[in-house]
């Protein structure tokens, strides 16, 4: 099964999103390098944005608990029908399946190592549930 973060409220999520995003981007690239590596980038600030980015970004949906290949799978197979049938909508349709399935893939690659990493900075800090990220 593919690894979902903690249950988040869209504030918490759009915050995380936020927060993530006014890092500078070398700090981006570094931590999300480091976690693929399997190692913590040595500034616990960046890492305790990143971990939350990457929670909000991995929230327990059905789509996010998909296997990467389904989606893009399920595109194919369905442009495969809409050429049998001779259907554009449904082609076209199939397209945006396969698109959004290398989507999802993307953001899981880029993010699943942060959270398989157990870097929650609420296990670290006890009550950091209580502070707005």
């Amino acid at each position: 099964m593919p690894l979902v973060g903690p249950e988040m409220d869209a504030r918490r999520r759009a915050n995380a999103a936020r927060a993530f995003h006014a890092l500078a981007p070398e700090d981006r690239r570094d931590v999300l390098a480091l976690a693929r590596q399997g190692r913590r980038h040595p500034d616990e600030r960046v890492v305790a944005v990143a971990w939350w980015y990457a929670a909000a970004v991995l929230q327990p949906r059905w789509w996010t608990k998909l296997p990467s290949p389904v989606l893009p799978l399920a595109g194919l197979v369905l442009i495969a029908v809409a050429f049998l049938l001779d259907s554009w909508p449904l082609a076209l349709v199939s397209l945006l399946l396969v698109l959004a399935g290398a989507m999802l893939w993307w953001q899981r690659a880029a993010t699943a190592p942060l959270l398989a990493l157990g870097l929650s900075p609420a296990a670290e800090h006890p009550g950091a549930d209580d502070q707005q990220v």
